[in-house]
């Protein structure tokens, strides 16, 4: 249990709006709202939840009219008793409300700080404060159903599974290492454990698989414009973004620099960037944009190289090559041409707006995919420790093949267990929990 209160304010602290909220979370939330609040406040009670009407007070000043909700412990998003106060919108009066709030006893809450009471009093576990902060940050559609459904615990359940087979192993395994003599524990040999690892390892493979696809939904699925100086690279992001972001003139090379912007297509996310045009640079100042062109090109999720009637040259060339190279999607593009079809090109008109077409192959990969699926995260810190536990059960997989002794396998398997059993904060670290939830807005 924590000895202090903490107050933030949840909504309507930055801009005018209708409501503002101010939350408060701790021992002495009661005593402190008692101070500034004309109204009822309800005796103690677990079961129930009260919305109580009234005024704050500053001293003998009015300061508001507002409807407070008073949640006692158990019922409570914190595991605390908490008190909303809806107040009348504006800034002004959401920041009075919180000074009185910190005057008569409170302290001002760290960003993410009640949901990080929240995990510490066992409300939540860290799958589910992973996909609160997601949801926050959400841009699109697809974005919200991919945290919304961390919220139903289907990842956590099917790592629990995991977890639980692991824990048998190590169980057995050490049983049998330290007290052979028990003839009641089960005997583990090695092919069954071998299997097991295998099967285990599999299951972790297919969900980096499906995470590294939902991350890239989550955070914007990469695209790079490529092509000669005046092929219409420009004029290809403005008609994508639908409006003007880029300056487009018959002078080649007007885009001596990388354009970065963000559109929506089918609710999905893509961040576009528009680089100089891939030719023998005229300046220096044109050869850092063409260099860092090809270097984003590394990092992209899918390639444009867009062309025109203009012979390809080496440069083109280079551009499949790096593709193939990082084994990134490849679009080829022909603009400014009414000529039939050719195998593999997709024929456009950017001044024309007429990029259906492209914008479908665009989403082709990414319009059917299951944003309930139990055997996949969109979190990076998820992913990141699925692999580590991959990781580890590879190793045991290869120790078993070098013959090694259970008490060296069983090293990697505890690592193993202890990685996932991180992405629930069952095993934890203060120092990454500080970082976690101070990425979480203030008043969360």
């Amino acid at each position: 249990m924590f000895i202090d209160t903490i107050a933030a304010i949840s909504s309507g602290a930055k801009v005018n709006q209708p409501i503002g909220i101010v939350r408060m979370s701790g021992i002495d939330s009661i005593s402190i709202l008692k101070k500034i609040f004309k109204g009822h406040i309800p005796p103690f009670d677990t079961n129930k939840k009260f919305i109580q009407y009234g005024y704050i007070y500053d001293g003998d000043k009015l300061v508001d009219e507002v409807l407070v909700m008073i949640y006692y412990a158990n019922q409570t998003y914190t595991g605390e008793t908490m008190i909303e106060i809806n107040c009348h919108g504006g800034i002004v009066v959401s920041n009075w409300i919180l000074e009185l709030l910190l005057a008569n006893g409170a302290r001002l809450a760290k960003n993410g700080e009640f949901t990080q009471r929240a995990f510490l009093n066992g409300k939540i576990d860290l799958t589910k404060a992973d996909a609160i902060h997601d949801m926050i940050f959400a841009k699109t559609k697809s974005q919200v159903e991919l945290s919304a459904n961390k919220f139903l615990m289907k990842t956590f359940n099917y790592l629990e599974k995991i977890i639980h087979e692991l824990e048998f192993y190590i169980a057995n395994l050490e049983a049998n290492i330290d007290y052979p003599e028990y003839l009641d524990i089960e005997d583990i040999n090695n092919e069954k454990f071998m299997h097991a690892l295998i099967e285990i390892s599999k299951k972790l493979e297919k969900m980096i698989q499906k995470s590294q696809r939902n991350i890239k939904i989550f955070e914007g699925i990469k695209i790079v414009i490529l092509g000669k100086p005046n092929v219409g690279k420009s004029s290809l992001l403005n008609a994508l973004i639908k409006e003007e972001k880029a300056i487009v003139t018959d002078i080649e090379g007007t885009t001596t620099d990388l354009i970065e912007t963000s559109i929506q297509i089918d609710n999905i996310l893509f961040k576009i960037i528009d680089t100089a045009g891939i030719r023998q640079a005229k300046n220096k100042i044109e050869k850092i944009g063409i260099e860092k062109g090809l270097k984003y090109l590394e990092s992209a999720d899918i390639i444009i190289h867009l062309i025109d009637d203009r012979a390809e040259n080496e440069y083109d060339n280079q551009i499949v090559e790096k593709a193939k190279e990082f084994n990134i999607k490849y679009i080829k593009v022909k603009n400014k041409s009414d000529i039939n079809f050719e195998q593999g090109i997709i024929n456009i008109s950017a001044l024309n707006n007429d990029i259906n077409d492209l914008e479908k192959i665009l989403i082709n990969d990414y319009k059917d995919i299951d944003y309930s699926s139990e055997d996949s995260t969109n979190n990076i810190r998820q992913l990141s420790l699925i692999r580590q536990a991959k990781a580890s059960i590879d190793e045991s997989i290869q120790a078993l093949e070098d013959g090694m002794t259970p008490d060296i396998v069983i090293i990697d398997v505890n690592k193993a267990w202890e990685s996932l059993k991180e992405i629930t904060g069952d095993v934890n670290r203060e120092d990454l929990l500080d970082a976690l939830f101070k990425n979480f807005c203030l008043g969360k």
